[in-house]
């Protein structure tokens, strides 16, 4: 019996040292910018919100629709880039630098409780897979990680076809695992990750298990008693080690 958890990447087992608004804002002085942090920060919710799909409702999206490639991602985060920084005269430097410090594993870290989680996991037999959105620099970051030598899957949206919550990311996924095992899977894959949609009720959509991670405590974890929420990846470890 395969039993697979798959992970979020950047908020849920990887982060960014400094973090991602910090980095905007020096290196953004850096090509000119007067912006503020505050503006920033402001502006790339804004800007990711819009060009992203992040109000896009896991339950009403239609399979196929948010498809992904790696210049289908590098285009956007150009544009991501001449939202935020509408005081930079000519972003192309600004964003070429921007998109190889984040293509640097020098430039992530892992969460503290992540190493620890996924270890326990693994050696209780569980296969470990990455199901992200990203393009294909996040193959480079996973793979200088040590710790992460043991992951079986790596999926990108950019290589995938699709982005979360497309219906058509996770059955891209599980079919793909089907194909490296060579076996159709007995038991529901577990998905785990920060963003409520993508990583709650995108996987519960396609019949996966769950857990939403609310390493902030948002209060949207009160309101809808059906999510099942854990505040750090340890605790997700302690459930499913339970079962």
């Amino acid at each position: 019996m395969s039993k697979v958890v798959l992970f979020d990447a950047v908020g849920t087992i990887l982060k960014t040292t400094p973090g991602v608004i910090e980095v905007y804002h020096s290196l953004g002085q850096r090509h000119g910018s007067a912006l503020s942090v505050a503006e920033i920060k402001v502006r790339f919710k804004d800007s990711r919100r819009k060009l992203f799909g992040l109000e896009t409702s896991a339950t009403r999206q239609t399979a196929g629709q948010l498809i992904s490639s790696d210049k289908i991602e590098h285009d956007l985060w150009f544009q991501l880039i001449k939202g935020v920084f509408v005081d930079v005269a000519n972003p192309e430097p600004l964003f070429q630098e921007l998109w190889r410090f984040f293509a640097s594993p020098d430039n992530w870290q892992l969460f503290d409780d992540a190493a620890s989680t996924i270890e326990s996991l693994k050696s209780a037999g569980y296969l470990i897979g990455i199901a992200s959105n990203f393009d294909s620099r996040l193959h480079r970051v996973v793979s200088a990680f040590r710790e992460l030598d043991c992951v079986d899957f790596t999926f990108c949206s950019a290589r995938l076809g699709f982005r979360k919550p497309d219906p058509a990311f996770y059955a891209t996924v599980e079919k793909s695992i089907e194909q490296q095992l060579g076996a159709e899977l007995s038991v529901p894959v577990w998905m785990t990750g920060d963003c409520i949609e993508n990583d709650f009720w995108g996987p519960r959509r396609h019949g996966w298990n769950a857990f939403w991670l609310n390493r902030k405590e948002c209060q949207s974890a009160e309101i809808n008693p059906d999510v099942e929420t854990i505040e750090s990846l340890k605790s997700m470890a302690s459930r499913l080690l339970e079962k």
